[in-house]
């Protein structure tokens, strides 16, 4: 939590700001302030306050009302610290809001996201993408679009817990499986080209052998090709990672870039359609 919260807890802890909020609404605000929690749901109050649902619903009601927190979602608030003026706007980090949204739900955070976090990115993103069992429809939270793919829950492996505060992890892909999943979805990435980036700017700290791994397990053919030729062209990898590779080529070609127009010439080697230019790619990863 920043250090403007920290001067948050110590304004509530004075006697005459307790009195005007109450004293459950300012040992609620107190205690939240110095666990470094800016998210929790209905039932953390309860346990903080001792109270029944209804109790503690009632204070969270009058807190929002008043402007010290604000409802990200049913059952779900935010605090607001004073350093947000009368713009009442909580400081929460968007990838611990999608952790408290899927609360026991299994989840990671993935494609243009987890390369984000992973700061594989040269371009901001404007969305947090989230892997999931679970079937949600996308919405819209402080602004910010979040969106859901659901997978099964054999499918939600290759993930790894970062911090994205100080005070605050969330459940990620790691690395070998981020490019795999842009390389497998590029819509969810804004394309190959951004992949390649992600593997250009991140190339001295991918595991080779973890990657050979990942991508034998996902087993996609199409993800496959993409990698191997990727990989060639920037020449990244292992002999071996490119051999094992090379033996999970399908007979069918597949698109460079699913994302863009199907033309282009083929390479029989990776059984890929080029349709995005190796001196693109070359310059977009070099920018």
């Amino acid at each position: 939590m920043t250090q403007g919260n920290r001067f948050y807890a110590q304004d509530i802890s004075d006697p005459m700001v307790s009195k005007t909020l109450g004293s459950n609404s300012a040992r609620l605000l107190k205690a939240l302030a110095e666990e470094n929690r800016t998210v929790f749901s209905v039932a953390d109050a309860q346990e903080i306050l001792g109270s029944s649902y209804d109790a503690a619903l009632q204070t969270l009601s009058r807190l929002t009302r008043a402007g010290w927190l604000v409802r990200l979602t049913a059952g779900n608030y935010a605090t607001v610290p004073l350093s947000s003026g009368d713009e009442a706007t909580p400081e929460v980090n968007r990838y611990v809001i999608a952790r408290d949204l899927m609360g026991e739900t299994p989840y990671y955070i993935s494609h243009e996201s987890a390369m984000d976090v992973h700061n594989m990115l040269t371009r901001p993103v404007t969305r947090v993408i989230v892997t999931t069992p679970r079937r949600l429809a996308g919405r819209e939270i402080l602004g910010v679009p979040y969106d859901f793919i659901y997978a099964p829950p054999s499918a939600l492996w290759g993930s790894e817990p970062v911090w994205v505060t100080p005070y605050e992890q969330v459940t990620v892909s790691d690395l070998e499986r981020t490019i795999l999943d842009g390389l497998s979805r590029p819509d969810l990435c804004a394309g190959v080209s951004q992949v390649a980036t992600g593997l250009w700017v991140r190339q001295d700290d991918f595991d080779w052998d973890k990657m050979a791994r990942h991508a034998h397990k996902l087993g996609r053919g199409a993800v496959a090709q993409r990698l191997g030729y990727l990989l060639e062209l920037f020449e990244m990898g292992t002999p071996s990672l490119i051999d094992d590779l090379q033996e999970m080529v399908t007979a069918s070609y597949a698109q460079l870039d699913s994302l863009l127009p199907n033309d282009g010439p083929y390479l029989a080697r990776w059984r890929l359609r080029l349709n995005l230019e190796p001196e693109t790619l070359q310059a977009v990863v070099r920018t």
